[in-house]
Parts: structure tokens; C-alpha cells; sequence
């Protein structure tokens, strides 16, 4: 079995000492120091089957003190066909005071200057692919095609559409395909496009939930998974239900360490932040 080097984050202020269900240890970075290992991220580098950078956050859900929150970007246009736009990832993530955050549903612009560049620029007028609800108010209705993860008033995490008088307080919506239902891999494993992607995932006990980045376009770097891979990396590590979210040059994760700046996690692979319409994050509750 080939090795996976886990590259250590440097600057920390505390680390926890994580071990795999294979063996290997890896140094994990607290984000929330006043409860230590509810909020963690580490990376991972892989040469098998091809160079990967994998970066991790594993958030608690059974604690009131951290909330999972939909980010979305401001609507432009009130009743007008616009649901968000976009935004820098750094600024939806400053403007609802995040811990950590992904890059969430893909989406397609409304504007009708088609010689616009660069292709996704700020402020730009976008349809949300999918639902998304955040702090209970529906941002995006929830559309064919697209699978939602949600949470309850209870907390607990689902994937699915939500049930007819069911309330969903947090949403956000798959891109492409779900990645696990109830432990079943859905891509086929004959996929071979490979491409930065962005998931999350959570197990049958509901205790916590996994966001993961995998960068791609690099190569000798990280060269991207197939959707397959991707539903067996959340599956190795412990996770039943995952859904992949918008990914290619919108893959992000940001996280900010108490007294610190916020700080890129991967390695975008356009070699800069591109504006994205929403995002999922954890932030401390404000209840």
C-alpha cells in the first residue's frame, strides 16, 4: 500500500493528533479552541492513483455553540429573476463572520453581454442551480435534477428534497450527481474526467459533518478526481451520505484561526478566487 503524506498547517495554535482508519496519522488544526476538536482541518497529499492535495474540515453537529450556515451572495434585482451574485469568496465569508467555508451550487448567469470578460466577474447577476435556504428564508427553490443537503430545526443533516410540510432553516444543492445514498456509490466507476471538485458528507450517526476540497489542473501538483473517486475518498473516511457540490475553478476553502486573517486552504485552480453566488460555512451560533 502506498503511503499518503499528510502535509502539516503551519501557523497553528493548537493541533490534534488524528488516526485513520488505515493507520496513519494525521495533524489536524483546531479552528475552535473553546471546544477543542469540534471544528478541525488538515490536508492530504496522495501520489496513488495520481498527485492529489485533499483538504478536510470536520465540523460537530451535537454542539449549540457552532452553526452550519448557507452564505449566500446579495440579490441584485428584489423580484427580478437574478437570486444572488457573485461574490468573492473572502467576502461572503467576512460578511457572515465564517470560521470556515466551501464553495456550494454551481450556477448560470443572467446577464446578456455574452463578450463579457473574464467569463465570472463580482457582481455579476446569477441563477442559483438548487435550493438554498439560509436562516430559513429560501433563497432558491428547490429545482429538478438537483439534490439538496439540508438541516432541520433540530440540526440534523439530510440529503434529499424535504418532506411536504418540513421546514429546512440551513440549504444548499448538489452539482452533476449525489456521491453516497445510504452507503451506495451512485457515480459509475468507468467516470474518467478528472477535475477539482468540492463535497461534503455525513454518517449514519449525524455527529458531525465532513467538507472536502480536492484541488486539480496541476500537474506534478494535484491533477483532479473523477466523481467516482471522489465518492470513495468521502467514503474511506466514514461517510454514508455525500453529495458533490460545484467545483472546477469555484473549488475553495477558507477557514480563519482566532486573531488571524482568513486564509486559503488549497490551491484554487485558477490560481485565484473566483466569485461564487453562495457558500456553506460554520460560524459560531448566535443564539
Amino acid at each position: 500500500m502506498k503511503q499518503r503524506k499528510v502535509r502539516p498547517i503551519l501557523g497553528h495554535i493548537c493541533t490534534f493528533l488524528l488516526v485513520s482508519s488505515i493507520g496513519y496519522a494525521r495533524e489536524a488544526l483546531d479552528l475552535f479552541p473553546e471546544q477543542p476538536g469540534r471544528l478541525l482541518c488538515w490536508t492530504e497529499s496522495r501520489s496513488d492513483p495520481r498527485p492529489l492535495n485533499i483538504c478536510y474540515l470536520k465540523v460537530a453537529l451535537d454542539t449549540e455553540k457552532l452553526a452550519i450556515v448557507a452564505l449566500p451572495g446579495e440579490d441584485p434585482d428584489g423580484p427580478g429573476p437574478a437570486e444572488s451574485q457573485l461574490t468573492q469568496p473572502a467576502e461572503l465569508f467576512g460578511r457572515y463572520n465564517a470560521l470556515a467555508a466551501v464553495n456550494a451550487n454551481a450556477f448560470a448567469a443572467l446577464d446578456t453581454d455574452r463578450s463579457a470578460f473574464p467569463r465570472w466577474y463580482e457582481g455579476q447577476p446569477v441563477d442559483i442551480h438548487g435550493l438554498v435556504v439560509s436562516r430559513g428564508r429560501i433563497i432558491s427553490p428547490v429545482e429538478d435534477m438537483r439534490t439538496p443537503f439540508w438541516l432541520d430545526a433540530l440540526r440534523k443533516p439530510n440529503i434529499g428534497d424535504p418532506a411536504e410540510g418540513v421546514s429546512a432553516m440551513e440549504a444548499i444543492s448538489d452539482w452533476f450527481s449525489p456521491l453516497l445514498i445510504r452507503s451506495w456509490i451512485i457515480p459509475v466507476a468507468t467516470d474518467a474526467a478528472l477535475h477539482p471538485r468540492t463535497a461534503l458528507g455525513f454518517d449514519d450517526s449525524s455527529a458531525w459533518l465532513l467538507l472536502v476540497v480536492v484541488d486539480g489542473r496541476q500537474p506534478g501538483f494535484s491533477e483532479g478526481v473523477t466523481l467516482y473517486e471522489l465518492a470513495k475518498i468521502l467514503q474511506s473516511e466514514g461517510c454514508t451520505q455525500s453529495i458533490n457540490l460545484d467545483g472546477g475553478g469555484s473549488s475553495i476553502m477558507l477557514i480563519r484561526e482566532s486573531g488571524k486573517e482568513v486564509r486559503t486552504v488549497n490551491s484554487p485552480s485558477g490560481g485565484t478566487h473566483r466569485p461564487v453566488p453562495v457558500m456553506l460555512g460554520v460560524r459560531k451560533s448566535t443564539k
